[in-house]
């Protein structure tokens, strides 16, 4: 019986240790110790609730000015109202903006971290439990985020003039085809004085005059897809099967393409300004023959436009993509929302083309 007392006595002390180290921090330490997390449940769009003592910890202040300011990763802050609905402490009014700015999906996870004042720090994971990293260029009109798109290709053409575009002729069956002499970034069998034209940085204009070589097929090509031969392209195409009258933008993929940070895809100019929107915008990448889907971000900036960041490299984890495949972006006509199929060959060991599935 002693033992049993003295366990009970010991159940005891624990108990009362742990209500007052619960007193103590919500009663006595600073407020800035303070985090939470929310994972996005049903509704998030609209309003998510606060826990119960974080809210009551901010009674007070809330009485005063009911709004918390929310800083996001990229640095911006938001104002977001307070309000109890279904006895539920919640954001509400301009949490909508906030949720919608970055993208937030069912079952992402937020972290809030109390920097004082009834402001929080916010981290944004996804799924998966890692960092989303367009949150880190996310603000309430997409400018910022456009003017930093074009410093990264800035900065990286200036590293790689690989990522230059230069639509060129179609793969098979076209009256127009470029000779030596008239295909760009090339003369007498070396790069032309489109390399010095890119380290100085492709400005709207400049982009325009490389751009002028478009096929009666609406194919397109990166700088590199450019060095395909006819006999590859027809090649290629006779395993992508794009559909007939649906435009196309064929890409040799770099390491830019492909690694895990810092990677971007760009789009050509005259493919965008002919078929997409000017202006950035969400497009949804498919693969023939899968169910999945991924919707990317399409930044439309000043000078350049195409895909960066988490979601581009989650379509490249995803999809296994490697420097030297081939891919093909297919516009889908018709489509509800702006659609590209995304048709992958790959040159096996042994010389040959093989479509990726």
């Amino acid at each position: 019986m002693a033992e049993e007392g003295e366990t009970v006595g010991e159940k005891g002390s624990c108990v009362r240790c742990r209500e007052w180290q619960e007193h103590y921090y919500w009663e006595h330490m600073d407020v800035s110790n303070i985090r939470f997390f929310k994972v996005m449940t049903a509704g998030y769009q609209q309003r998510i609730s606060i826990p119960e003592n974080v809210a009551n910890k901010f009674t007070a202040q809330i009485g005063k000015t009911p709004a918390f300011t929310l800083k996001a990763p990229s640095g911006d802050t938001w104002r977001v109202d307070v309000g109890e609905i279904a006895g539920e402490l919640s954001f509400t009014s301009g949490w909508e903006e906030f949720a919608k700015a970055h993208e937030l999906r069912e079952n992402d996870l937020l972290v809030f971290k109390c920097s004082g004042g009834g402001s929080f720090d916010v981290l944004i994971f996804d799924s998966s439990g890692t960092e989303k990293v367009p949150c880190f260029f996310a603000d309430r009109e997409g400018a910022n985020m456009d003017r930093r798109f074009d410093d990264i290709v800035g900065r990286r053409l200036l590293k790689d003039p690989g990522n230059a575009i230069v639509p060129l002729s179609p793969p098979v069956g076209s009256p127009h085809r470029a000779s030596a002499s008239e295909r760009p970034g090339k003369e007498d069998g070396s790069p032309s004085n489109m390399d010095s034209q890119v380290k100085l940085g492709l400005t709207e204009e400049e982009e325009q005059s490389v751009d002028e070589y478009i096929d009666s097929d609406n194919y397109y090509y990166s700088r590199f897809a450019s060095y395909l031969t006819a006999e590859e392209r027809e090649k290629i195409f006779g395993l992508a099967s794009v559909q007939p009258g649906n435009p196309a933008y064929v890409v040799v993929l770099q390491k830019a393409h492909v690694r895990r940070a810092n990677n971007i895809l760009i789009i050509p100019s005259k493919f965008a300004a002919d078929h997409l929107e000017r202006k950035s915008h969400e497009m949804l990448l498919l693969r023939p023959n899968r169910k999945e889907q991924w919707h990317l971000k399409y930044y439309h900036a000043s000078v350049t436009r195409g895909f960066n960041g988490g979601r581009w490299a989650k379509f490249v984890r995803d999809n296994k993509l490697r420097e030297g495949d081939v891919c093909i972006f297919e516009l889908m006509k018709g489509a509800r929302k702006v659609t590209m199929t995304v048709h992958v060959v790959r040159k096996a060991s042994d010389g040959r083309f093989v479509l990726v599935g």
